[in-house]
């Protein structure tokens, strides 16, 4: 239930601005229809705008949430990263293991010596 809670809030916000377009055109047709039955200028404006601004007003809503999932998504791969021990993500994964091949190549190629070899992995 709380395993990758920003990628569940990402989900949540896409969702959300999903929801709320269709509501807000269901919103506008309403408004004008009833703008157009009652002979009402006000709601046919009400529908207009609606119509016009609510995929807008619903994408500004969406994209803040979706912007605190994506920043709970990099808090926790910071965290993993700077933790000893601990799972790396893929990308520091292949650069650490591409870091060590150039090492050894260098080691076996006798460019650099076993101790300065082992003080570059401490880096």
């Amino acid at each position: 239930m709380f395993e990758n809670v920003g990628q569940k809030i990402k989900g949540y916000a896409k969702a959300l601005f999903i929801a709320q377009l269709i509501m807000y055109i269901i919103g506008g047709i309403v408004a004008l229809a009833l703008g157009i039955d009652w002979d009402e200028e006000y709601w046919i404006f009400i529908g207009l705008v609606l119509l016009a601004l609510g995929w807008a007003i619903a994408w500004l809503n969406s994209v803040f949430i979706y912007g605190f999932g994506e920043l709970i998504v990099k808090a926790t791969e910071i965290e993993r990263n700077t933790r000893g021990g601990e799972k790396k993500s893929e990308v520091q994964a292949k650069v650490d293991d591409e870091r060590l091949a150039k090492l050894e190549k260098l080691r076996a190629e006798g460019l650099i010596t076993e101790e300065e070899f082992k003080t570059a992995l401490n880096k």
